[in-house]
């Protein structure tokens, strides 16, 4: 057997999964993720870690040139798969894995596919500062790649855009660099279009793109089922409730470094979801909680950032647990030990077959999470890559939510 197909067979056997989800996807890439991990299958950190690139949900038109991108950083051999539902999870990755079985040794298959990597094809890997290449794309939407102050551009594709001081008074070149949408832990089809200086934030406009609409909303779907007249139990919406929390938590404990940690809120997330009995989903989650409660690392890793007072939250318009944690420190530690806390009073009440009622909230509050997009410029603002990664994650909003109103009034800037 020659190398290449040692490598192959290796890749194929095991293969490093990297998912790119549509706002409309959450219920195809919760079933990939449940997928990867009954079959041990780890997810990729960036597209250079991938073998396999999973795209999950409905086709968007204004996402396919970001997965298109990341898909041409993924070396070879490699392969490519698209899990429109949550039904088509199994076939597509046994599909991916055939692929990519068969697929055409790495040094031919990168030299004649892949771009130029001083083309489109740069990422900027804002979770390790300068060293790899997660999450940061050239953004097809966007109208400040090229061209900008002296309109050079640099090694990998970015655009400087011109020089200025930094916080200390240094004058440093400024790039401008979109982070995400193909991102781990990262909200689907968000795309934060900064300008950067170093690992610093100087100026951050939220952009995205959704196609679907509120209906179309995985977490809040009880909720709109019930405006439409449709008969939902409170234990049905409790559910999606809790299952929202625990899959936002498992974000914050990705990006803090803890993958452990993210898998178990991720299979309590799962059981949640597939109607295991509240006894069972509460026995494994207090486990969990009290583990994340002892944490002083886990704190240590997020007190203080991204501080949210209670007066900015009330003013943007803020509701839920978000505003609950502003009344306590507004930080990053306040706002998963809300989700903690919640998680407590909800999962008793899972198996409630009592009708719903308007005092039951969904997960991100009654406003949903176009206040949430509005108050991260300023929380963003001044911070490190990491950091701002880790603020991003402990609001975690579901473009998903928006209405056709709040995209007119310009809580997606592109």
């Amino acid at each position: 057997m020659g190398l290449n197909a040692a490598l192959r067979r290796f890749a194929a056997d095991v293969p490093h999964v990297l998912v790119a989800q549509s706002p409309a996807g959450t219920a195809a890439r919760l079933a990939v993720e449940n997928v990867l991990r009954v079959r041990g299958w780890p997810e990729a950190a960036s597209p250079a870690d991938a073998d396999l690139l999973v795209v999950t949900g409905p086709e968007d038109p204004g996402l396919a040139e970001f997965f298109d991108q990341a898909w041409g950083q993924v070396p070879g051999p490699r392969a490519r798969v698209h899990v429109p539902g949550a039904d088509d999870a199994v076939g597509a990755l046994d599909e991916g894995k055939s692929a990519l079985a068969a697929a055409e040794p790495a040094a031919q298959h990168d030299s004649h596919s892949r771009p130029s990597r001083g083309g489109s094809d740069h990422q900027h890997d804002p979770s390790a500062g300068h060293g790899g290449d997660a999450g940061a794309h050239h953004d097809p939407g966007s109208d400040h790649q090229h061209g900008h102050g002296s309109g050079e551009d640099l090694p990998g594709g970015l655009a400087m855009a011109e020089r200025g001081d930094d916080r200390d008074g240094l004058t440093l070149d400024q790039l401008h660099v979109p982070l995400g949408p193909v991102l781990p832990a990262w909200p689907a089809g968000l795309v934060l279009r900064t300008t950067v200086q170093g690992d610093v934030l100087q100026d951050v406009r939220v952009a995205g793109h959704r196609r679907a609409g509120p209906a179309d909303a995985f977490w809040t779907a009880p909720w709109h089922r019930a405006d439409t007249g449709h008969a939902v139990t409170i234990g049905e919406a409790t559910r999606r409730r809790a299952g929202a929390h625990l899959d936002s938590l498992a974000r914050v404990l990705t990006v803090v470094g803890w993958p452990d940690a993210a898998c178990r809120a991720r299979r309590v997330r799962d059981a949640v979801l597939a109607s295991a009995p509240a006894a069972q989903v509460a026995s494994a989650w207090f486990k969990l909680a009290g583990r994340l409660r002892r944490s002083r690392t886990l704190r240590w890793l997020t007190d203080g950032l991204g501080v949210l007072s209670s007066e900015e939250a009330a003013q943007a318009g803020v509701t839920g647990p978000a505003l609950r944690a502003s009344r306590a420190s507004g930080d990053v530690s306040a706002r998963w030990a809300i989700w903690l806390d919640e998680l407590d009073e909800l999962l008793p009440h899972v198996d409630d077959v009592g009708r719903l009622t308007d005092d039951v909230e969904p997960p991100r509050g009654q406003g949903g999470s176009a206040p949430l997009l509005a108050v991260l410029p300023d929380l963003l603002e001044g911070t490190e890559f990491a950091t701002a990664r880790l603020i991003v994650a402990s609001f975690d909003p579901d473009l998903a939510e928006l209405t056709s109103e709040e995209l007119a009034a310009g809580f997606l800037d592109g």
